[in-house]
């Protein structure tokens, strides 16, 4: 650490046009390419010094170490005991992630198919609504990561998106956040998805709540239409149940 604060000494002033007059292929091998990311750190005031003495210190930190432990699903989130494997969400089928002596690779799948064939069935039209229409409009309720996960991923995969849907995400407590995006909406064609790993979160269940108030309000206080315009990612069955969600519906998830 001392060695690279000191290397960061000498190097915080030297111009970028210099390190690329001294290495014209500085452009070309300051760059790394893997599963379709590319990452062009050429860019930086970073020179080979630069690399050598961040890998010393990785390799000092026991980085490879941790990784390895993380992969293996040791409980290296110490503040709270448990593993930490958004890597087994992405494992493909035949891996084995092994967390307490059990394969959660299988558990994780099972849930992706089940998710995978929801929204096909709601994509295709398949899935109607309580009225028979199919669904035009999804509104994501949540907060924090429950929220911002699923607005990077439709940010990010916009390109790819069926333009003749809409999706909305609600997250603040105050109505006007509600009001205003299910202003243009038509209950009928209308599918929430609650997000809450406990169904109990004020904020989501506050929006969750006004979510069906506002679709019973159209269907007469039908209450048998809520499992026709909700979907939950939850983990707590009989709170979902006693909304109104169908739990085949409900996607599950894990406490890593």
């Amino acid at each position: 650490w001392k060695a690279l604060a000191a290397h960061h000494e000498r190097v915080r002033d030297v111009h970028l046009r210099k390190l690329f007059a001294d290495d014209p292929n500085r452009g070309e091998r300051l760059t790394a390419e893997a599963a379709g990311v590319f990452l062009d750190y050429s860019k930086n005031r970073i020179t080979d010094e630069t690399l050598k003495l961040l890998l010393q210190l990785a390799a000092e930190c026991g980085l490879r170490q941790r990784i390895d432990a993380m992969f293996r699903g040791d409980k290296i989130n110490i503040t709270e005991n448990r593993a930490v494997l958004h890597v087994a969400l992405r494992a493909p089928r035949a891996a084995s992630i092994v967390v307490d002596g059990e394969n959660v690779v299988p558990q994780v799948h099972a849930v992706l198919d089940k998710m995978a064939d929801f929204s096909d069935r709601v994509r295709s039209g398949a899935w109607k609504g309580h009225t028979g229409k199919r669904i035009r409009n999804v509104v994501n309720i949540g907060i924090g990561g429950s929220d911002l996960g699923p607005v990077m991923a439709y940010e990010a995969l916009k390109h790819y998106s069926d333009r003749t849907m809409t999706f909305r995400f609600v997250s603040n407590i105050d109505g006007t956040d509600f009001a205003e995006a299910t202003l243009d909406l038509d209950p009928a064609e209308t599918l929430f998805i609650v997000s809450s790993k406990t169904f109990t979160t004020q904020e989501t269940m506050t929006n969750a709540q006004s979510a069906r108030d506002w679709s019973l309000r159209a269907f007469g206080n039908e209450v048998k239409a809520v499992a026709r315009h909700f979907a939950a990612v939850s983990t707590n069955a009989a709170k979902v149940s006693e909304f109104g969600i169908d739990t085949a519906n409900m996607f599950g998830f894990w406490d890593w």
